[in-house]
């Protein structure tokens, strides 16, 4: 197979990668193309300190390298980020939650990327034609009546849809309004919430994610499925004032027991979440002791300074 060659525009951004990114970046490609494009045509990963993106498509290799890459930089900004720190005992369930859970998240990313990749220039007429494309050939139409298993992918992926094209919706709307009538319908609420206010600081890109989960909860039971309560699976970055950051935990965040468990130490998990919005921001096992030492310890950590606690526990946050 032929590697074939990213164009100057990708190669500079590979550079600025690589800045941050010292120990190097390999790209890997696949003999695949589909003939449209998707941003899950691509992943990223670390391995043996190296940031791999394998290219599972190489319909646009620019397209789908930039993406990528984009993302990878994202992390390195001071936006909040995604953690999964509990686990039920049905495998199958988690990796759901988790997948869904990310994939909302980098759906809220992609208003950076996405925008990113117009001003590079990596995203015209034809890639959005691709795109659409894309959209039309893994996503089957909605049945006449009642639903089916493909209702959560049909809302991700046409939201996905309203954020790549965000300034010309309406050349796309009718046809995922006939096509997907209630994915539409949900997934345009999803867009008003999140777009709501402008994502311009990160105390209002983590309102927005928070909005999301909780939205997307909604738009589940309206089809008549169970909500995954994503706002308690979930860890986010919190995003604190000075003033918050001094205050003692009990008056910032609430610590609750759950029926998971901490995939760290596989103990039962509490999840500490903010009072004002219900986010999981940080999971801790169960303390060690009986029920008099356990009650002790959540004495001691609810006295104590949020900046502190957070610190000790190995928690980032943002400050605003």
């Amino acid at each position: 197979m032929t590697e074939p060659k990213l164009n100057n525009t990708v190669q500079a951004l590979l550079k600025k990668a690589e800045e941050i990114q010292p120990n190097g970046i390999e790209i890997q490609y696949h003999d695949n193309q589909s003939g449209f494009v998707r941003h899950d045509q691509a992943q990223h990963y670390l391995r043996n300190g190296k940031l791999i993106i394998d290219v599972l498509d190489q319909t646009n290799v620019n397209y789908v390298v930039a993406h990528e890459l984009l993302h990878f930089m994202l992390m390195f900004e001071k936006l909040p980020q995604i953690s999964f720190n509990l686990e039920s005992e049905r495998k199958d369930l988690d990796k759901k939650y988790i997948a869904t859970g990310m994939e909302l998240y980098d759906i809220l990313m992609h208003f950076f990327v996405y925008d990113q990749q117009r001003q590079l220039g990596l995203i015209d007429d034809q890639v959005e034609e691709l795109y659409f494309k894309g959209i039309l050939a893994v996503l089957k139409p909605e049945p006449k009546e009642g639903k089916d298993d493909w209702m959560v992918l049909r809302t991700v992926n046409v939201l996905d849809a309203l954020v790549f094209f965000k300034e010309n919706q309406e050349e796309v709307l009718p046809k995922l309004r006939e096509l997907y009538p209630k994915a539409t319908a949900q997934a345009e609420k999803l867009f008003a919430l999140i777009t709501a206010k402008p994502l311009d600081s990160a105390f209002n890109v983590r309102r927005a994610i928070v909005k999301l989960y909780k939205g997307f909860d909604q738009a589940l039971e309206s089809y008549g499925l169970y909500g995954m309560n994503l706002s308690t699976y979930v860890s986010l970055t919190p995003v604190l004032s000075a003033r918050q950051l001094r205050l003692d935990v009990r008056q910032i965040f609430e610590i609750f027991h759950t029926d998971l468990k901490e995939n760290l130490q596989f103990r039962t998990a509490y999840v500490g979440r903010m009072k004002n919005d219900q986010q999981n921001a940080f999971v801790i096992p169960e303390p060690k002791g009986n029920d008099q030492q356990r009650v002790q310890e959540f004495r001691r950590i609810y006295e104590m300074p949020v900046g502190k606690y957070l610190d000790s526990i190995g928690v980032p946050y943002l400050t605003r």
